[in-house]
């Protein structure tokens, strides 16, 4: 009893504690337009390496490790989610060969028709602490056919910009992929 009644105490505590911190707002922000033909570029590289994963029925389990490697240095610490949205785990129980199959999943790409890079900016917030300061980049992609079924679909990669200038995976933001028997990688042609 006396375990619960401290417990209460002390969430109540923490969760008045964080009511009451005040939000911290930049001191300035500013958007520039980042050039289409490099953001394109960028998005290129990331989903040449998708393709060439969703294109395959199996996968060894030395063609997994290889594939998650590649995806780690693409991706980053979204490398698994995009392994897991492609790769069945376990699957590789299920086979004589021990390989690992491959779903069917419409992941769409640059390189499928209908999909362009729509917008790419850079969003910059300085604080009075610096220590907060934050460079992103924000790089749409949108469907721009006809198809009912995509109809309104758009994504949103966001990159860090590192110490070092090179743009880092941050987040995603959008519709991954689709998954279902009417869709697969060849779903929507490629350009």
């Amino acid at each position: 009893m006396r375990q619960l009644v401290f417990l209460l105490i002390f969430t109540t505590v923490i969760l008045t504690g964080c009511a009451t911190s005040e939000e911290i707002k930049p001191i300035m922000e500013e958007n520039i337009d980042f050039d289409i033909n490099t953001a394109t570029e960028m998005i290129k590289e990331k989903e040449e390496l998708i393709i060439e994963l969703a294109m395959k029925e199996t996968v060894t389990k030395k063609e997994y490790d290889e594939y998650e490697e590649a995806f780690t240095e693409q991706f980053g610490q979204h490398a698994q989610s995009f392994l897991e949205m492609f790769i069945i785990l376990g699957s590789e129980n299920e086979t004589e060969t021990g390989t690992y199959l491959i779903q069917e999943t419409l992941y769409p790409t640059v390189f499928h028709k209908g999909i362009a890079i729509t917008d790419a900016v850079i969003y910059k917030s300085y604080y009075e602490n610096e220590f907060f300061n934050e460079t992103r980049l924000m790089i749409k992609q949108e469907y721009t056919g006809d198809d009912n079924e995509l109809e309104g679909w758009k994504r949103e990669y966001v990159f860090d910009e590192s110490e070092d200038g090179d743009w880092e995976i941050h987040a995603f933001s959008g519709e991954m992929n689709f998954v279902g028997d009417d869709f697969s990688m060849q779903y929507l042609e490629f350009e």
